[in-house]
């Protein structure tokens, strides 16, 4: 499975995108009319130059746009100073040629007027902007760095606080049945230590469902032999998409939530079902429980099963939101008189899983 934050930010951004293509032509446009005004004024504004120079101009950005859009790939596999300084050498290449051609065509198809001033000058001025837009793309590239980094220091963050909270109600049932029942207890330790290795293992950004099912079938096995009959766990798991994974510990703490504010506030406990199907866009997993009347959360439980809530809804909206801030992941609470339900929706693969 993938990890988040194992690479690089590229270098260079998709220059094949239309709103950037056209950002270039705009910025390219105004900066030629700058330049027509520094040489005349308003009142014997050069028309005519400025048509030349903006087709000329044009040209330029376009075939630029075109060479590196074309080895975007290449020039992002490089190290840094060296992906700079390809794109540098590229545009001072297609400047070069593209000069050459303007003169040829402008001295009537013949070199023999050609003037080395004219091509040094275009160069120089290219290279200028040509040297502000790589500043600008190394300093984009590096903020995306840091950027990155802070998102995955804060996932790391989200995914230590929803480790098992049960640990010592854990430690004292196993404690409870070495003496009676030593064959359960080696049992309830090794579901232990695999809920404590999942929560505590090098961080992974997602998981497929038979191991975050397995994990959830640990804790359950854990739980009842606390809770005893009063637990009743039902599931109903149907066929899935191949691909389908989803975030480690995403769906554990949704049953945790179940049995510590649900099952385990009935004397006479209850049942947990879960449903797992697959829709058109998503997989959905629906977990229902029973539940007392509710009360406002006032309480350091309520409090908690917030907290729970909202990291949950925070780890889905890092690895599933898209670029134009939709998030097709949702979790959505259903309270009803003495059930409640929690429906995780989870398309079957985040974007850029392979």
């Amino acid at each position: 499975m993938s990890e988040t934050g194992d690479s690089n930010p590229p270098f260079m951004p998709d220059l094949c995108r239309l709103p950037v293509v056209l950002a270039v032509l705009a910025v390219t446009q105004l900066l030629v009319i700058v330049y027509v005004l520094s040489l005349n004024s308003m009142a014997h504004f050069d028309w005519e130059r400025l048509s030349l120079l903006s087709l000329y101009a044009q040209w330029l950005s376009m075939l630029s746009i075109a060479l590196l859009c074309n080895v975007r790939g290449a020039i992002n596999r490089l190290p840094t100073a060296q992906a700079a300084g390809a794109s540098f050498a590229l545009v001072l290449l297609v400047v070069a040629l593209t000069n050459a051609v303007a003169q040829w065509v402008y001295q009537g198809r013949s070199w023999s007027g050609w003037s080395v001033q004219w091509l040094l000058r275009d160069l120089f001025i290219v290279a200028v902007f040509a040297g502000i837009a790589l500043r600008y793309m190394y300093v984009q590239q590096q903020w995306l760095r840091e950027q990155g980094a802070t998102d995955s220091a804060r996932l790391d963050a989200l995914h230590a606080r929803i480790r098992p909270h049960f640990l010592f109600n854990s430690m004292n049932t196993i404690a409870s049945l070495i003496r009676f029942a030593p064959s359960e207890a080696e049992s309830a330790v090794e579901d232990l230590a695999s809920l404590m290795r999942a929560s505590l293992s090098e961080r992974q950004s997602v998981v497929d469902w038979p191991h975050e099912q397995a994990i959830c079938e640990a804790y359950l096995r854990i739980e009842q032999l606390r809770l005893g009959d009063r637990l009743q766990v039902n599931w109903c798991v149907q066929a899935l998409p191949e691909n389908f994974v989803l975030p480690p510990l995403v769906v554990q703490p949704l049953l945790e939530n179940a049995i510590y504010h649900g099952i385990e506030k009935i004397p006479e406990g209850g049942c947990i079902d879960i449903d797992v199907c697959a829709g058109d866009d998503t997989v959905r997993i629906q977990i229902r429980n029973s539940a007392q009347l509710l009360v406002p959360d006032t309480d350091s439980a309520g409090r908690h099963n917030g907290i729970a809530l909202r990291n949950i809804r925070a780890r889905l909206a890092s690895i599933y939101r898209g670029k134009d801030g939709h998030n097709p992941a949702a979790l959505t609470l259903v309270a009803e008189e003495k059930t409640f339900v929690v429906c995780l929706e989870i398309p079957p693969q985040p974007s850029g899983v392979n």
